[in-house]
Formats: structure tokens, C-alpha cells, sequence
């Protein structure tokens, strides 16, 4: 019979398998990472999204007259950040968004003051397909987007 020890070093000296023991080591933390990186990406591709729209919005309501501003181009204006369009039709433009989201201020809070500055505010949902795959914690995230854009309106 031989020694452990003598069936230990020949063991240790032999390289078959070895590939196999470092892939199985390395693939797993390599897919992770792809992972990480994708849903990094889709982060900021929704925060991005969330950013021009709020964008959009402060510049159509900075056009608009005074009156209209404080008034009923709020509306059309959390219309167009949300889903792209004036009447609020469609599906928005990031998954979940709702225009209940976003807020629209003006500094000073009064519009009656000329020249005013119109804020855009809003609450962007975003899933983690990273978080939900191997975390059991919530995987839904909010991402913050803030717009502030002076009047030009009469």
C-alpha cells in the first residue's frame, strides 16, 4: 500500500483538471460582473431618460405665458415629461412612471413675479434585474431627477 503522503505529492505535481478547477472558479465571477455592468447601464440609460424629460418639460413651460405656466400647462407639461406627449397618451417612457412622480415648482413661489424660474422635480422607478436575480430584498430602486429652467414666457 502506499503513503497518503506519496499519493499527496504526486497528486499536487499532476496538472490534469487544473483548467477546470480555475474556470469554475473565474466563470461565476465573471458572469456576476457582466451582470453588474448591464444593470448598471440600465440605470443610467432610465436616469437619462427620466433627466431629458424633465428637461422637456421645464423648457415647454418656459415658453408658455405666465398664466399658463402656473396653471393648466402643468399638466401638459407632467404629460410630456411621463410619456413623451402633451395629451398623456401612450405607455411611459420608463416603466412604472407615473406622472404623480413629478413636481413642478417655480421660484418665486408665487408666479406673479417676473422673471420666475420654473424647477422640474421627480421620483424615477427603477428594477434591478441584478438585485432581484440573487438578492431577496427589494429590487426596486428610486432614482431622483431635477430640471430648473428660467422663463422666456410674455
Amino acid at each position: 500500500m502506499k503513503s497518503p503522503i506519496k499519493f499527496m505529492l504526486r497528486l499536487a505535481g499532476d496538472s490534469t483538471g487544473s483548467a477546470l478547477v480555475e474556470m469554475t472558479i473565474v466563470v461565476p465571477v465573471a458572469i456576476s460582473m457582466m451582470a453588474g455592468v448591464v444593470d448598471f447601464g440600465m440605470a443610467f440609460a432610465t436616469q437619462a431618460t427620466g433627466g431629458k424629460s424633465l428637461r422637456d418639460a421645464g423648457r415647454y413651460l418656459s415658453t408658455l405665458p405666465l398664466s399658463a405656466a402656473c396653471g393648466w400647462g402643468v399638466a401638459n407639461a407632467k404629460n410630456l415629461a411621463v410619456y413623451g406627449n402633451l395629451a398623456g397618451t401612450g405607455s411611459p417612457l420608463i416603466t412604472g412612471w407615473a406622472t404623480s412622480n413629478v413636481t413642478i415648482t417655480t421660484s418665486p413661489a408665487n408666479c406673479a413675479t417676473q422673471p420666475y424660474t420654473i424647477i422640474v422635480t421627480a421620483t424615477i422607478p427603477y428594477t434591478s434585474i441584478m438585485v432581484a436575480s440573487f438578492l431577496p430584498i427589494s429590487s426596486t430602486f428610486t432614482l431622483t431627477a431635477q430640471h430648473e429652467e428660467p422663463s422666456l414666457g410674455q
